[in-house]
């Protein structure tokens, strides 16, 4: 059975019947930091438009794996971010074999650091842009029943890297780390930063973490990444965090269990894609959980979302049936990507995140961006029903008038068993503003239909 829903925006309620979304755009958290992207450097075609998704997704880094068959998908790459400053970030699924003894520990720190410092410099040979290099993704999962690498081993891979690449008068290329699976502070995981010596703090450009919500305390990402960042404060080395992998690890929504991004033939389906081609991500619930998950993030000051995958490769969808991609195998935006982009691309350069002044309900998500003459509000409702909201924008210092309004509503939510993709659509619409001189507040009723988010731009008169 197909769901079909419309979404409708009004201003004749009473304001007793609103939930209120309240604001002071004085109270800043800090700058946004910017939006980073997992690109599958196996697979790159010029049908993903990749200039065209990057901007409209404000990518301000790429995070690629690095191999060394892959130069020409990497030149290709390099020519469409050279344009746009896009910053890339170079690690490793595993450490090479002749680094590591037959239970695949890392043995020879030394070999394994000119290792890097060689890529770097064979990267930078090629006019390819080595900006950071995380030196080995998910070091804290034992494969084998071991680790191949320790906190320890981490330690002193940190400084010989270093070493290496000043040798070669790569200073400018950073380190960052420890690309841990999850940001839990409690046993082993704490002792990849407390086994840190001052000197590796300081080498450490950034700190990478992988957010996903199966292994985080009831799936909450805000919560778990705010414990991570005042263990951090604590420990005197509160730097950039890059998120190197977030999204929904749920498929469960509601009643209606997707197939698993990971695994999308889970559920019984037919195994290969020419034929059944289908999974969570192409939903709108799971776009919706998302969205709301990039605005949990972004909340946080200097922490960079990057979003797991930006599209679909073939022979990871053939072989592995992983369909996580933003974008289908086609180059064609699954909701998720339409949601996103839907408020990206709308914010500024400079632009600072302002939070609200108090959390909504479970399903209700908001958050403002601001710069000197435009302010990006939005609200999303992942609920199976329609939320009147009552906007509340005060600390303006200056009139404010919409530039644009949008909504994006499901005009299909479709079972599992069909295997296909929900329908969206985008449409402007008009909210009337009013000045309330007793608050001193921009004042604005919103209705968000299910499964529904809402993007608003105002500038200043």
């Amino acid at each position: 059975m197909t769901v079909l829903w419309s979404c409708s925006f009004f201003g004749d309620r009473k304001k007793g019947q609103y939930i209120p979304v309240q604001y002071d755009l004085s109270q800043e958290i800090g700058p946004f930091s910017g939006l980073g992207a997992n690109v599958p450097i196996s697979f790159y075609s010029r049908r993903m438009k990749v200039l065209q998704t990057f901007n409209d997704l404000g990518i301000q880094y790429i995070r690629v794996k690095r191999t060394t068959d892959n130069w020409n998908n990497l030149l290709a790459l390099r020519s469409a971010t050279t344009r746009l400053g896009i910053k890339w970030i170079y690690t490793l699924d595993a450490i090479p074999n002749s680094f590591v003894n037959e239970y695949g520990q890392l043995v020879d720190v030394p070999g394994f650091a000119k290792w890097w410092a060689e890529e770097v410099d064979e990267l930078l040979y090629q006019d390819v842009p080595a900006d950071f290099i995380e030196l080995l993704d998910r070091p804290d999962i034992a494969t084998s029943d071991s680790l191949a690498l320790t906190s320890e081993k981490y330690n002193e891979l940190i400084h010989a890297t270093r070493q290496e690449l000043d040798l070669r008068d790569f200073q400018e290329v950073a380190i960052i780390g420890p690309a841990l699976s999850g940001p839990g502070i409690a046993g082993e995981m704490e002792t990849w930063y407390v086994e840190l010596d001052q000197q590796a703090f300081d080498i450490i450009n950034r700190w990478t973490v992988h957010m996903w919500e199966d292994r985080i305390e009831n799936g909450k990402l805000f919560p778990a990444l705010a414990r991570l960042l005042e263990y951090l404060d604590q420990a005197e080395s509160l730097k950039p965090v890059f998120v190197n992998s977030y999204g929904s690890s749920e498929t469960k929504f509601g009643m209606v269990e997707y197939p698993d991004p990971d695994q999308y033939d889970i559920l019984g389906n037919l195994s290969s894609f020419e034929t059944y081609y289908y999974s969570a991500s192409f939903t709108m619930p799971y776009g919706l959980r998302v969205y709301s998950n990039t605005l949990d993030l972004l909340r946080n000051r200097g922490v960079v979302p990057f979003i797991y995958q930006l599209y679909d490769a073939p022979a990871e969808v053939k072989y592995l049936k992983k369909s996580w991609g933003l974008l289908d195998l086609n180059g064609e935006p699954k909701p998720v990507f339409t949601l996103l982009s839907l408020l990206l691309k709308k914010i500024p350069e400079n632009a600072v995140v302002v939070e609200a002044n108090s959390s909504l309900q479970n399903g209700l998500n908001t958050l403002v961006f601001k710069s000197h003459d435009q302010i990006i509000f939005t609200l999303s409702n992942e609920e199976n029903e329609s939320r009147s909201m009552q906007v509340s924008l005060a600390g303006a210092g200056r009139s404010l008038e919409t530039t644009t309004a949008f909504q994006c509503y499901a005009t299909a939510i479709y079972p599992p068993e069909l295997g296909k993709s929900d329908g969206i659509e985008v449409s402007e619409v008009e909210i009337k503003v009013r000045y309330d001189g007793e608050s001193k507040s921009h004042v604005f009723p919103v209705t968000l239909e299910p499964h529904s988010i809402f993007v608003a731009e105002f500038s200043y008169k």
